[in-house]
């Protein structure tokens, strides 16, 4: 198996990465109704094995806000 990352060339562009619910499109093109919302933990990495070494950082983060992100989805369909 190969899980290495996709990897598109278009000529003059190259593109790494398409994230979620991304379209990759040579011309028009009509998205009706959609929504995506997703939440990311940006980490230190990942652990792969059974040896790995874990650091502990100590850090600090102060969030005043109550909700982040809110997303609703309102639909006219």
């Amino acid at each position: 198996m190969n899980f290495a990352p996709v990897e598109i060339n278009l000529q003059y562009f190259k593109l790494n990465a398409v994230d979620h619910a991304a379209v990759v499109n040579m011309g028009p093109s009509q998205h009706i109704d959609l929504f995506v919302s997703y939440k990311r933990n940006q980490g230190t990495g990942e652990l792969n094995g059974d040896l790995s070494p874990v650091f502990f950082p100590i850090t600090t983060c102060i969030d005043s806000d109550y909700i982040d992100t809110p997303s609703v989805k309102n639909s006219i369909l």
